[in-house]
């Protein structure tokens, strides 16, 4: 079994309420209905889950436990890179969506890069 090494960009959101009624919510808002789907962020999808404990093991991704993250893996397996303007345009896509939105379900956030396996 081969591993790819990834980059990820992330909105962490934190909602001040209950986060899976915050979540379906902001999905509302942005049109989905499928809890397991992707998001339109900018021109970019992103994945997105409900954190159920601190550590998310199939995504490799750390938060709080009720986190609402937002997440796509910039770069995927050996090789691969994005330059750091796209990675720069792509923050500011999910930044401006993030201050609406948070602004909107009265949460915070924060934008994140981590790494995984796969």
């Amino acid at each position: 079994m081969s591993t790819h090494p990834n980059v990820i960009l992330m909105v962490v959101i934190t909602p001040e309420g209950l986060s899976r009624k915050t979540m379906k919510k902001i999905l509302a808002d942005n049109g989905i209905d499928d809890p397991e789907g992707e998001i339109t962020i900018g021109t970019e999808q992103y994945r997105f889950i409900v954190m159920e404990e601190t550590y998310d093991k199939s995504n490799q991704i750390e938060a709080k436990e009720g986190d609402l993250i937002f997440f796509d893996l910039v770069t995927y397996g050996y090789g691969e890179s994005i330059t750091w303007s796209n990675l720069q345009e792509r923050k500011e896509a999910l930044e401006r969506w993030a201050f609406e939105t948070s602004g909107k379900h009265h949460c915070s956030f924060e934008i994140r890069v981590s790494a995984n396996y796969w």
